[in-house]
């Protein structure tokens, strides 16, 4: 099949990314916004040698996984990939997905994947925005990118964040300008939550401050879960010590740290770091202390000072960790690791490192952190042979 070819396609499942699978003419063909069950009419718009690209053109006949979109925007805002498909169908694939990246670039060949974890709340969920603005000869814009990453979708609402975020984007607009041209507006749920340049966030009854221009876990009603997830397994065992790599700003800390003699936190984000350690204050932590370093950097420099840990906690960028980072810790000989990630296929990869020295994968929970969208957390326990 050659580019601006058309054929009806019967989708068999969705792919890593959120886009449906079909084949026809011998090629596997990857088209977006179509659900397991479609039959489709598609127009193909990129060829490879062993796959393709396809745009989806009209729904023949609509697979019974189908949903209505809530966002006006869907199939244009590059933000959402799943509103198509129902919610419970979003979870069983996000499971498969999980499972087969750990199969074929983990290379594990039974990866022990649980069911994953729903949100509580399917939309209004997110806690933070990052929005672009740009001038345009109508004025300024705002939104998100689109489906090819190219152009500015205008948004006036988003059905994935909070209310209260809404809120904020029609304030922006009805200013009429924004303070910069080409740069972000970056909106946090329940702005009067501040102290100071930093926002207030609750988990398990505790409060958090969390730098403005800092990290935080996206889903305000799944956070909670995913540290009772982390503490679990921890376990009850009193340890020695607890590294909390990529800490930010000491949300896992501050409920591991009443299970180890002493933690130490490692965040590259110094704001951040200085909202850790009044997190620890506040929480009447006296055990932990933060650092301000590169991961990379400090764990190598633990692995030749031979320091004895016996807990890691990783929760690394998307792209995961580097192999300087995975070799020392792979120095450090820890005996167990948790590992927590929006990435499961740069997870994954560091997975299949680990697992070459000395590691065995135990559990891994997927969360649906992100709802609607083909992004997915896991937590997984790995421990020392």
């Amino acid at each position: 099949m050659s580019i601006g070819e058309r054929c009806r396609l019967n989708i068999q499942s969705v792919a890593f990314g959120g886009s449906g699978v079909g084949r026809a003419g011998g090629l596997v063909i990857f088209v977006p916004f179509t659900a397991a069950g479609d039959i489709a009419d598609i127009e193909i718009v990129e060829r490879r040698k062993n796959f393709a690209r396809g745009r989806l053109l009209g729904i023949v006949a609509p697979s019974p996984q189908r949903a209505e979109p809530l966002c006006r925007c869907f199939g244009r805002c590059g933000g959402c990939s799943y509103q198509h498909i129902a919610y419970h169908h979003q979870l069983n694939i996000k499971q498969a997905q999980v499972r087969e990246a750990f199969v074929k670039i983990g290379k594990l060949p039974d990866p022990p994947v649980e069911k994953v974890i729903a949100s509580p709340r399917a939309y209004a969920y997110r806690g933070k925005a990052e929005l672009h603005a740009a001038k345009s000869r109508e004025g300024f814009r705002l939104g998100f990118m689109d489906i090819t990453g190219g152009k500015l979708v205008d948004i006036e609402r988003c059905e994935i964040m909070h209310e209260s975020i809404n809120r904020q984007i029609i304030e922006a607009r009805s200013r009429g300008r924004f303070e910069s041209d080409g740069g972000d507006l970056i909106f946090w749920a329940n702005p009067s939550s501040r102290a100071g340049d930093a926002i207030v966030r609750t988990v398990k009854d505790r409060e958090f401050l969390i730098p403005l221009s800092g990290f935080f876990q996206t889903n305000l009603y799944l956070t909670d879960a995913m540290v009772d997830e982390v503490r679990r397994l921890a376990g009850l065992e009193k340890r020695a010590s607890i590294l909390d790599a990529c800490c930010g700003s000491g949300l896992f800390s501050i409920f591991l740290a009443q299970s180890a003699e002493r933690l130490t936190g490692v965040e590259i984000h110094e704001k951040s770091v200085q909202c850790a350690r009044e997190n620890a204050e506040r929480n009447g932590i006296r055990n932990a202390e933060f650092i301000c370093a590169d991961i990379g950097e400090h764990l190598n420099r633990m692995a030749e000072r031979l320091d004895a840990v016996d807990l890691i906690v990783l929760d690394p960028p998307r792209a995961g960790l580097d192999s300087k980072a995975l070799n020392a810790i792979c120095g450090i000989k820890c005996r167990d690791i948790i590992y927590v990630s929006c990435n499961p296929a740069t997870q994954a990869r560091d997975v299949k490192y680990l697992t070459a020295n000395g590691y065995v994968l135990q559990s891994l929970q997927p969360l649906d952190m992100f709802s609607q969208t083909e992004h997915v957390e896991t937590v997984g326990l790995l421990r020392r042979k």
